[in-house]
């Protein structure tokens, strides 16, 4: 069993502002324009490239990276079957200025890698590629894509079941969506480095059914710049 690392007052306090500001959409923070937001959650192969994408830059930017990418190569070559034979023209297109992302070959070689897997695991499709009903069953199909580490496939997760709306039993067992946000938010009221380990024990003490949800609150509550201390010191009513 874990250590807790927030005692019983803190939880309290802190579940009962969760679940009135319970995180509802995973898609929706990033300020998308509505009908690329409909085109990501419609276009499965479109989603988990941006799944891929977001890293190391603004999530917005990395979210409207498979539409700016399919712009480039043209929708013609817009399957994971080209993905996986071109991973040089990927290099290119994601490159060439002004640049999709700041690391051009990792992404190059992680889109090509998710297009080799989609081909091998699905026949290039990737709507029944992520089509499960466990998390456990989704990790296992993700994990052999190059870069789509635990955060990535905790992230489609919360995607498959929040804006997708989709069944996932087992979330449980998902983690927290360890960040700068999550970082900061934790360290300031630990007074002590925060941990992607503690981020999970904290997580789940908010949230045991589903901690990856409990993530995205912690998220906006910094994007609000508020902090655990400010709603921890509030009265139990």
């Amino acid at each position: 069993m874990l250590t807790p690392i927030l005692d019983d007052h803190a939880v309290t306090i802190l579940c009962r502002d969760y679940q009135r500001h319970l995180p509802n959409t995973f898609m929706g923070d990033f300020d998308l324009l509505p009908a690329d937001l409909d085109w990501l959650l419609t276009d499965k192969f479109a989603l988990l490239c941006g799944v891929i994408a977001d890293q190391s830059i603004p999530a917005n930017r990395a979210w409207q990276l498979p539409k700016r990418l399919r712009d480039r190569i043209g929708r013609q070559n817009w399957s994971a079957a080209w993905f996986a034979t071109h991973q040089s023209d990927l290099l290119t297109a994601i490159q060439t200025k002004p640049a999709l992302h700041r690391f051009p070959k990792t992404m190059a070689q992680n889109l090509a890698s998710l297009g080799q897997t989609l081909v091998t695991e699905a026949d290039d499709d990737a709507e029944r590629f992520i089509s499960t009903t466990t998390f456990k069953e989704l990790e296992a199909r993700l994990s052999p894509i190059h870069g789509m580490g635990p955060k990535k496939v905790n992230a489609l997760a919360l995607i498959i079941v929040l804006d997708l709306r989709q069944s996932l039993t087992g979330m449980d067992k998902s983690k927290a969506l360890f960040d700068v946000h999550l970082a900061r938010i934790l360290s300031d009221y630990l007074q002590r480095p925060a941990t992607a380990a503690i981020a999970n024990v904290v997580c789940q003490q908010i949230d045991p059914t589903m901690p990856a949800r409990a993530a995205t609150y912690l998220w906006r509550l910094d994007r609000q710049h508020r902090t655990l201390a400010s709603i921890i010191t509030q009265p139990v009513s």
